[in-house]
């Protein structure tokens, strides 16, 4: 049932396929000589209409999809992050080179900061939370 089709081969001999290689070698030459009026600024000053909304009705409903996600994301709820029991208060990573220590590390500080970072050169302190004790 998963057959894939066999796809269309353009002819390669004959009348049709000439035409066509006549053509393709005159558009380079074209594109070689207008290199500087191919860009898409020169398109844009010679032809605005084809840059132009075409249809401003599916526009306006474009901005709106994007808009609706946008706040989407903004509006969804947070996850309760809090473990259930509290972390130790010092945590040691020990272990051989290239066995993941400080991919380890950095997924930590983003998992608990929700900063990204990049480069670990020494000791690292990390404070997630602190509440002060009531009086």
């Amino acid at each position: 049932m998963d057959e894939k089709h066999k796809s269309f081969r353009k002819q390669t001999t004959g009348v049709k396929a000439e035409r066509r290689k006549k053509k393709k070698k005159e558009g380079d030459n074209d594109q070689q000589n207008t290199s500087a009026a191919s860009t898409l600024e020169e398109a844009k000053r010679r032809n605005p209409k084809a840059f132009s909304i075409q249809n401003p009705i599916k526009a306006q409903q474009e901005f709106k999809r994007t808009q609706d996600i946008k706040e989407k994301r903004i509006h969804l709820p947070e996850v309760d992050r809090s473990p259930l029991e509290p972390p130790p208060v010092v945590v040691a990573l020990i272990g051989p080179a290239k066995v993941g220590k400080s991919l380890l590390m950095k997924c930590l500080i983003k998992h608990f900061t929700r900063q990204k970072l990049t480069d670990i050169r020494g000791p690292v302190t990390i404070v997630s939370e602190f509440l002060y004790p009531p009086e």
